[in-house]
């Protein structure tokens, strides 16, 4: 039986909530988990830098 291959965009709060649901299905389930996430850390709207407010894409 072959893996279900999942892909997390972006890890802010609702990209985490997913992580979190799908590693606890991977326990029953053959699951493999990717995030993908373009700063530097996770967390999204959380996450609080002198950058804030910029834009740099």
């Amino acid at each position: 039986m072959s893996k279900l291959r999942i892909a997390i965009i972006r890890a802010g709060p609702s990209g985490l909530s997913q992580l979190l649901a799908f590693k606890q299905a991977e326990q029953k389930e053959r699951i493999e988990l990717v995030c993908f996430e373009r700063q530097s850390d996770w967390g999204g709207l959380w996450i609080y830098t002198s950058q804030i407010g910029i834009d740099a894409h």
